[in-house]
């Protein structure tokens, strides 16, 4: 059994995944992350790596297995999420159950089978996005995925409070990464324009809020759902 907290990423082979699995390994934290993809280059090797698919329930179990063996479990940030997004009007319903399977059933999963492991005085946070509460045009499977992420860690919390364990969410805006302004360029502009902040954030800013959540600092914090987005969704966003 490891000395350290041990954290776990969901989602973790993605610019957000990979800074979040960052930011908690530099807290101290016994990190165990978990993508689709192989182990991403550059993590020191104190980080535990679990490849498989979230979206099934055989997948599930060893991530739990890899959190047990490195210690007791005090955060949980929730990341794993479906990007196929853009698609043209009106989607499949195979379309809807794949987006809310990828985005909203794999963090059920996942909670569902650590919360036995998880200690008092942990930290649940799920990722969603300022879309869960603001429509954009094809993305409907995506934002309903999102929205119903931000009701269920409300009930968490509610449910969860008997065991001292917090849930809260973070709703990301426009996240930069590189070639973003190149590669979509009408939407980087109006982003710019109607952001108080007049740019993108930064994974690392994201990453930092998700590393708050789950500190003791933020021990009177939750149920909620926090923007990242620099003031966007609480602007008035004229074009």
């Amino acid at each position: 059994m490891g000395e350290h907290p041990v954290a776990i990423v969901t989602g973790a082979t993605g610019l957000l995944g990979r800074v979040l699995v960052e930011v908690l390994s530099e807290d101290g934290y016994a990190v165990v992350a978990h993508g689709r993809r192989e182990r991403p280059d550059g993590w020191p090797e104190s980080v535990t790596y679990v490849a498989g698919d979230l979206r099934n329930d055989v997948d599930v179990a060893p991530l739990v297995k890899a959190a047990r063996n490195r210690g007791v479990v005090r955060a949980l940030v929730n990341n794993a999420a479906d990007m196929d997004i853009g698609r043209r009007w009106p989607m499949a319903a195979a379309d809807w159950a794949a987006m809310l399977n990828a985005s909203l059933l794999s963090t059920v999963r996942v909670t569902q089978a650590l919360l036995p492991d998880m200690a008092a005085e942990s930290s649940i946070v799920n990722i969603s996005s300022v879309e869960a509460t603001s429509a954009f045009p094809h993305h409907a499977h995506y934002a309903a995925a999102k929205a119903a992420l931000e009701s269920y860690t409300r009930s968490l919390a509610l449910e969860l409070a008997p065991r001292k364990i917090r849930a809260n969410a973070l709703a990301p805006g426009v996240i930069d990464r590189p070639g973003l302004a190149d590669s979509w360029p009408e939407g980087w502009s109006w982003w710019s324009r109607t952001c108080p902040l007049g740019r993108a954030i930064t994974a690392r800013e994201v990453a930092d809020v998700a590393a708050f959540l789950v500190s003791v600092r933020a021990a009177g914090v939750n149920g909620s759902v926090i923007p990242v987005d620099g003031g966007w969704s609480a602007s008035a966003r004229f074009s």
